[in-house]
């Protein structure tokens, strides 16, 4: 299957906010809501892990600027976010940007009907942390 994001340059000019030699932000076409933007990298990448330390860098600076942009239009600070691979719509990575009264932790309570924040023990932490620990790896 083609990859719409990886034409998305090419065919979306009057769109593009901001671009540099790897990325480029627009407004999304099926906002969540009003001021709602992605950062795509020109180059197809599927996971963070598959972008050059120069890619990485400019889509990390490309959020800034899209995150500052967004504030200032506005007036709330807003969420950036990167899908979790299985539940985007797109194989190639982007990120969203999108104005927010609410923080991440907002967000998911009420996307997924839990508590916004629970007490957990230092053993249960540690016990977190183990489990995960051992699936920290970093392939170059």
């Amino acid at each position: 299957m083609p990859c719409e994001l990886c034409n998305a340059f090419e065919n979306e000019k009057s769109r593009i906010i901001y671009s540099d030699a790897h990325v480029f932000v627009v407004p999304i076409l099926h906002p969540i809501k009003d001021g709602h933007v992605m950062i795509i990298p020109i180059r197809h990448a599927e996971n963070m892990k598959d972008l050059t330390a120069e890619e990485a860098r400019a889509f990390m600076t490309a959020a800034n600027l899209a995150m500052d942009a967004v504030k200032k239009e506005y007036g709330v600070t807003p969420m950036f976010l990167v899908n979790g691979w299985e539940y985007r719509s797109q194989p190639h990575l982007h990120a969203h940007v999108l104005p927010s009264k609410t923080n991440l932790r907002g967000l998911y309570a009420a996307s997924e009907g839990v508590v916004g924040k629970i007490e957990a023990s230092v053993e249960e932490l540690t016990i977190t942390a183990d489990r995960i620990r051992v699936h920290f790896s970093y392939e170059s």
